[in-house]
């Protein structure tokens, strides 16, 4: 059955959310905003980068291995991020993890070292029996001070530096979904309202909508520049796909393959790839590109982002017009960044790059020594 569902995400109002409810006897159920109303900006517009610091000395002597959430500006300056509440004060709680979703808009989590410190001052004061809150354990045998608290996941917007929350019903996504966007900067996630849901967030508007019937049931999605959202059963994308136009049009694939490359929808139907077109916003277009120069059972298609490609099966390359076959075959592993595959093999790394191919290989040991030295880093933000 198909309904819309669309939130509009809140900024925290100090004095205009305020309530609390009460139990038997004189116990109260903690109220949230007592955590929201320190999460109401955050000074990140100018960041070029954002990453974690490791340090030894946390915050107030506290002793511990994290060291804040920091900023590397235009000029390269560097600085902690801080989180400023709806009272103007700083501090008060500290961010643990930033994650980016699209340029203009990042997921952040308070510390639960925080929130955790304030909930307990809070029940101390308004209950006589408070609740008991116990420290989790690392393997070590540690207590754990400090992690992120997806309780109070937060929307950032990195322009005008506000803080949003999510709608209580709303699903978070979460820093291994798989999170797309489409020309417009609208980001899609996997959520979960009524069921399994895809979920857009849209940053002009701060809202997030639910773009599939209440019954569907998928796996995956992905989606194309203009906000087709193409949706299957299973790990790979294939197999009875079916596409969402943003007019509300359910549309079928009946090809076993599809892929998206450069924001346009592709199938395979035998050796031939076939491209979907879009009118306007309720309809798609076949348009036969070209053939694929063998004949396979299996296609797996890998983008290259340097070369502005897919790999096919490791030695057959498509640009968006042909389809051509490699001189040798592409080792692509299962650790990817934007310019090179990885293929870990007990204690030496084989590297394959996405602009020539060529492979070399390094051993594990010499990868950390370098990466010791710098500053663990969570995203980098483009200005």
């Amino acid at each position: 059955m198909k309904k819309n569902y669309c939130f509009v995400l809140s900024l925290f109002l100090f004095g205009t959310m305020l309530s609390s409810c009460e139990k038997s006897g004189n116990y109260q159920e903690f109220d949230r905003n007592e955590i929201y109303k320190h999460l109401s900006s955050v000074n990140v517009r100018d960041a070029k980068m954002i990453y974690t610091k490791e340090g030894t000395n946390t915050r107030s002597g506290e002793s511990g291995t994290f060291g804040g959430v920091w900023k590397i500006d235009q000029n390269g300056n560097e600085s902690k991020l801080i989180i400023t509440g709806s009272d103007g004060k700083t501090n008060v709680l500290n961010i643990y993890e930033i994650n980016k979703l699209s340029d203009n808009v990042l997921l952040m989590y308070p510390d639960f070292f925080d929130t955790n410190r304030i909930r307990k001052e809070w029940e101390k004061a308004h209950n006589d029996d408070p609740s008991d809150f116990t420290t989790s354990v690392g393997p070590d045998g540690k207590p754990i001070l400090h992690g992120a608290d997806t309780y109070y996941a937060m929307l950032l917007n990195k322009e005008t530096e506000k803080l949003y929350r999510f709608p209580e019903n709303v699903s978070t996504p979460d820093k291994n979904d798989n999170i797309s966007t489409d020309k417009q900067g609208n980001i899609y996630y996997k959520g979960y309202l009524k069921g399994n849901q895809v979920l857009k967030l849209s940053p002009e508007t701060m809202t997030i909508e639910a773009l599939l019937p209440d019954d569907i049931r998928f796996d995956n999605f992905s989606v194309t520049g203009d906000g087709f959202v193409v949706y299957w059963n299973g790990n790979e994308q294939q197999f009875n796909c079916r596409v969402k136009c943003p007019g509300g049009k359910i549309y079928p694939i009946t090809d076993t393959y599809t892929f998206i490359f450069s924001g346009d929808l592709y199938s395979v139907r035998d050796n031939t790839i076939i491209k979907y077109e879009t009118v306007g916003i309720n309809d798609l277009k076949e348009k036969i590109i070209c053939t694929i120069p063998e004949d396979n059972n299996y296609w797996a298609f890998t983008p290259n982002y340097v070369r502005n490609t897919v790999v096919i099966n490791g030695n057959l390359e498509f640009d968006g017009e042909q389809c051509v076959k490699l001189d040798k075959y592409v080792n692509i592993g299962n650790i990817r960044t934007s310019k090179a595959w990885y293929i870990l093999n007990n204690t030496m790394f084989s590297k394959t790059t996405m602009k020539d191919y060529q492979e070399s290989q390094f051993q594990v040991s010499e990868y950390v020594f370098r990466i010791s030295k710098q500053p663990k880093i969570t995203r980098n933000i483009q200005a």
